[in-house]
């Protein structure tokens, strides 16, 4: 049976490759191993290369400091200690790290003694510092010449070139072990690729002998199907599964050729579905086309529409303007057709937001450095004049002195101006804003609350999804569009920050935005 020819064939071939898996497996995981120590070996090095460079940077810091007793020199020693401490750290950790490495406790006990000698090197700098206090200059010169030539050329250089050469002497002989192991790979993968071409090839005669002429029968019945020869029948002489599917390639030719006869039928009637559907199409399309053209027709007018009240507004001011005679009456007469003018552009630009396809472009930023305090300070002069309209009181609690931010200074007034109008808009007539600037060691901190209607505890989550209203601001307005908390929270993003709510339905909420601090004075670079 050809099947278990086929069966015995499949069962030696995974044999093989299970075998050969395993073996590249464990070839694997070696090279691995040795791989990782041979980076161990040269991350140590590299950190004891860091180490000694650290160590003689701090050490001639604090000469230095010793000599001149500059306040310059005193903040480099600090900030040459902490580079030291950090190299320190880092080379306990890569010792730390290290397992099943023979070598680890002679990597912590080196790391031990360079540790205890930088601590005691402290005390004997500070030794010597106090005898320049104390005006005994000449001993604390022969001190400092002392400890130079005893403690860091004496002890502390051997320690580091003896743990540079052991940890080189390491990585060379990982890398000779990967080398090694690699080689024998690569004479395992000759081996077992010679093997698996002559079993292939073997398996492939065995096979083939036994396949060839039943394969060769069930093509030309095949290419006499495809011709449309449905009367030919293959004839196969053999009782395996070759004539069982033989037999069922013919009863296939019988069914087909009564199917061919129904198609005939079918055809006719799907020719005639096609030419319906195909009218049916053309009607939509003719259809979507006069809607389309409905459409750039309504927006040619809106755009129309915009362009002209803006030209009154822009008109009643210029007249309004030119003249220098005008009393107050006249000056309000203008101004109520103006504002009247603008409420019906909000109409128009309301009716466009819902016709948008896209409803945000990709915000463009302009990024420097800046106060965020004056930023805040101006935004806050705008909620003035919007507080005015609803008998709103608004104050400001700022940090003392200015808030360096790195941040575009337009995204950023125009994210507090989204804030500022939702909490005006909102606010119940005769309440309070208050505003507050403050800062830490990293983050500077700006909060808006209000004693507005609040947001329900079930939409807090949703409040910055787009176009989502909470039901209470939908009762309270129904002018809003839901795009100014999703763009606020964009533009905090992109600056790198957080934006958070809490609030409590009819009493208020509490907007809170969070930015980081550049560490550095903005003329500082």
């Amino acid at each position: 049976m050809f099947r278990f020819r086929l069966a015995i064939a499949i069962f030696v071939s995974f044999g093989f490759v299970l075998l050969l898996g395993v073996t590249l497996y464990w070839n694997t995981n070696q090279v691995a191993w040795y791989f990782q120590h041979s980076q161990t070996a040269y991350e140590a090095f590299d950190h004891y290369e860091r180490l000694s460079q650290e160590a003689y940077r701090h050490f001639k810091q604090r000469m230095d400091s010793l000599i001149t007793h500059s306040p310059a020199a005193a903040k480099g020693v600090k900030s040459s200690r902490q580079r030291l401490d950090k190299a320190m750290q880092e080379l306990r950790d890569t010792a730390v790290k290290t397992e099943d490495d023979p070598h680890k406790p002679a990597e912590l006990e080196r790391a031990a003694h360079l540790t205890a000698f930088l601590d005691a090197s402290e005390y004997w700098f500070d030794d010597i510092e106090r005898l320049h206090q104390q005006g005994e200059l000449e001993q604390a010169t022969q001190a400092l010449a002392k400890f130079s030539e005893n403690e860091i050329d004496g002890n502390f250089q051997p320690m580091i070139d003896a743990a540079i050469n052991a940890e080189r002497e390491k990585a060379g002989k990982a890398k000779q072990d990967l080398e090694n192991l690699l080689a024998q790979s690569r004479w395992i993968a000759i081996l077992a690729s010679l093997t698996a071409a002559l079993f292939s090839f073997t398996s492939g005669i065995f096979l083939l002998r036994g396949v060839k002429k039943p394969v060769e029968a069930l093509m030309k019945g095949t290419d006499e199907i495809a011709s449309g020869n449905l009367d030919y029948r293959i004839v196969v002489n053999s009782h395996d599964e070759f004539a069982y599917l033989a037999s069922h390639f013919n009863q296939m030719a019988q069914e087909l050729y009564i199917q061919q006869n129904k198609l005939r039928d079918g055809r006719a009637v799907l020719e005639k579905r096609v030419a319906e559907r195909t009218l049916e199409l053309r009607r939509l399309n003719e259809e979507l086309k006069r809607m389309d053209t409905a459409r750039r027709e309504f927006l040619a007018d809106i755009s129309h529409e915009l362009r002209t009240p803006i030209t009154v507004i822009r008109g009643e001011a210029e007249v309004t303007l030119r003249g220098l005679d005008r009393n107050a009456d006249e000056y309000k007469d203008t101004l109520q057709r103006i504002a009247e003018l603008a409420m019906q552009l909000g109409t128009y630009v309301k009716d466009l937001l819902f016709l948008a396809s896209a409803e945000t472009a990709n915000l463009q930023f302009e990024w420097d450095s800046l106060d965020l305090a004056e930023v805040v300070a101006s935004a806050v002069d705008d909620f003035l004049l919007m507080a005015e309209e609803n008998g709103l009181s608004v104050s400001l609690t700022a940090a003392n002195g200015p808030v360096w931010v790195y941040g575009d200074k337009q995204r950023l007034r125009q994210l507090l101006f989204i804030l500022g109008d939702n909490a005006c808009r909102y606010s119940k007539p005769q309440g309070h804003l208050a505003v507050a600037l403050w800062m830490d060691e990293k983050q500077a901190f700006f909060t808006l609350t209000d004693q507005g209607i609040g947001i329900p505890a079930q939409d807090l989550e949703r409040i910055f999804d787009r176009r989502f209203r909470s039901q209470n601001a939908l009762n309270s307005r129904d002018d809003g569009s839901g795009l100014g908390l999703p763009m606020a929270q964009s533009i905090v993003k992109a600056h790198g920050g957080e934006i958070s709510v809490a609030s409590v339905e009819n009493k208020g909420s509490t907007f809170t935005v969070t930015l980081p601090l550049i560490l550095l004075e903005p003329d500082g670079g």
